[in-house]
């Protein structure tokens, strides 16, 4: 009898067909784009929070009256600042597991936290449906503080993907989880990125820093809710300051290596010849 050879998952997977693939990219991407979304809900229930305030007599509807009142949006803001500081320390420590999502326990905690942010978002989306906001920039459209805010969420964004989201994914398509993301996967993931921040994004998710300070000016009160948003959103902000500065290093350390292989290549040459005379 001829043995058999084990096959890779990989290529299980990839036997699995294209439709099971096109579905998997599909879901992987709509999941991922959960935290982005996040943002964009933080922000706009902070803009209604901010303009309920200043018209005493609005009358709310019970999805807006749960996130106001029932503190959804502080939940919602410390899932989401968890994650936050996840990526931090996994940016920081070169992709090790930390605290929150470890190897051990990461399938069951990916569930619990897909389950709870598709939850707040699905309320979310009726209590602010017709909430939609202005920019609340101050200044040059692609101020420093924006571009650093931009690739935090990317980054938060990518590491939502691989910790969270994939592994839910594969474990319950295939029965295994893979670490590998096609480019197909890859494009339209950026894709679908890029047009909720030129759409939505790039100016709402400026409410999170702005409409705390304009409280603060007018004497409103800070409310807890506004003070994590706040610290959420310049924690994103040095999320994509660490990444620039990681950056800026392998640029640097790049060109130092090219400087400095031919000399050493030379040396290397040069030690061979006198060692094998001819």
């Amino acid at each position: 009898m001829v043995p058999t050879k084990a096959i890779h998952p990989e290529k299980q997977r990839r036997g699995g067909g294209a439709l099971k693939e096109g579905g998997r990219i599909l879901a992987t991407t709509f999941l991922s784009l959960l935290m982005p979304l996040s943002f964009l809900l933080l922000a706009r229930l902070s803009a209604a929070r901010y303009f309920l305030s200043a018209i005493n007599d609005h009358e709310t509807s019970f999805f807006m009256s749960v996130f106001l009142h029932w503190k959804a949006t502080l939940i919602l803001s410390l899932l989401v600042s968890a994650v936050a500081i996840e990526a931090l320390v996994q940016g920081l420590n070169g992709n090790k597991p930390a605290f929150v999502v470890c190897e051990r326990r990461r399938l069951c905690v990916a569930w619990v936290l897909i389950f709870l942010v598709q939850v707040c978002l699905s309320l979310g989306i009726h209590s602010t449906v017709d909430a939609e906001i202005g920019s609340f920039t101050v200044g040059n459209l692609v101020s420093p503080r924006r571009v650093a805010f931009l690739l935090g969420l990317h980054e938060i964004m990518l590491f939502w993907r691989r910790s969270v989201v994939a592994p839910v994914v594969d474990e319950t398509m295939f029965g295994f989880s893979s670490k590998d993301f096609s480019w197909v996967e890859e494009v339209v993931l950026a894709a679908a990125f890029g047009n909720l921040w030129w759409t939505r994004l790039r100016d709402e998710a400026e409410a999170l820093v702005a409409l705390p300070w304009v409280r603060a000016e007018l004497k409103m009160g800070v409310e807890a809710e506004d003070a994590v948003g706040w610290l959420l959103y310049y924690l994103t902000a040095v999320i994509g300051g660490v990444r620039v500065i990681k950056g800026f290093l392998w640029v640097a350390m790049r060109i130092f290596e090219q400087r400095h292989w031919p000399k050493k290549k030379g040396v290397v040459d040069g030690d061979a010849a006198v060692n094998n005379p001819v």
